[in-house]
């Protein structure tokens, strides 16, 4: 997850430092459960390497590792890829974690084989990018911030993005009591709607496995229950 949560000087969200205000209790911030969207998509698909941009705390990252996938998350914050890391060593289960902005990433992780072998970026190398909740950091509109994403997607890879198609009733609040302000993104979007910006700024051709809208039973700030849906898209990327 990419969430900023304070807003610079400049009307720029200074979104590490904020992250590493996010994380800087002892608790975790999330519940270290997988994403039931992307159990439920991912599911079906062959194993192979995965890349989860955002992936806070491992969870998800970790049970693809679990489920055979050759798993990779990048963070913006040091703190959640300590705890991603630790996480996955106490559970026995081997994944990569990596300090990153997927803006600027090349796709090799320092130590690694493909860092060894190459010179420059080496974007494209994964058969799964996953985005959960990402979120636009200005002055990036979200048509980049999907581009970025997806240009980690191999050639007859998959890209899936689970955001939210709608705001909880207590996110105004919510938003003024962190500073989200102006700086940042936080806008409810579709399935369709994140394709369309797919498509738009990339130069490969992708199809649409699955858009749809889920629904989950969620808590907020308060324990007040609701249920919210999330957008849920899974693009494949078309060799010609």
């Amino acid at each position: 997850m990419t969430e900023p949560q304070q807003v610079a000087n400049a009307g720029v969200p200074d979104s590490v430092a904020a992250w590493e205000e996010r994380y800087a209790g002892d608790d975790a911030v999330w519940s270290g459960n997988p994403n039931e969207a992307l159990v439920a998509t991912v599911g079906s698909l062959t194993p192979g390497r995965v890349l989860d941009v955002g992936c806070g705390e491992g969870a998800d990252v970790i049970w693809l590792a679990e489920n055979g996938w050759d798993a990779v998350g990048i963070d913006l914050s040091q703190t959640a890829i300590d705890r991603a890391t630790e996480a996955a060593a106490a559970k026995g289960v081997t994944a990569s974690f990596e300090v990153a902005d997927v803006s600027t990433w090349s796709g090799s992780g320092p130590g690694s084989a493909e860092s060894e072998q190459t010179d420059g970026p080496r974007r494209g190398g994964f058969d799964l990018v996953v985005g959960c909740f990402l979120h636009t950091r200005l002055p990036d509109t979200r048509e980049e911030l999907v581009g970025k994403v997806a240009d980690h997607v191999a050639p007859d890879g998959r890209l899936l993005l689970i955001s939210h198609a709608e705001m909880p009733p207590w996110a105004q609040n919510y938003d003024e009591e962190l500073g989200h302000g102006e700086g940042h993104h936080h806008e409810p979007v579709s399935p369709n709607g994140d394709f369309a910006l797919l498509i738009g700024g990339s130069p490969v051709r992708w199809e649409i496995d699955l858009a749809e809208l889920r629904t989950r039973e969620v808590e907020g700030p308060d324990g007040q229950p609701a249920e919210l849906d999330d957008s849920v898209l899974l693009a494949h990327r078309i060799t010609d």
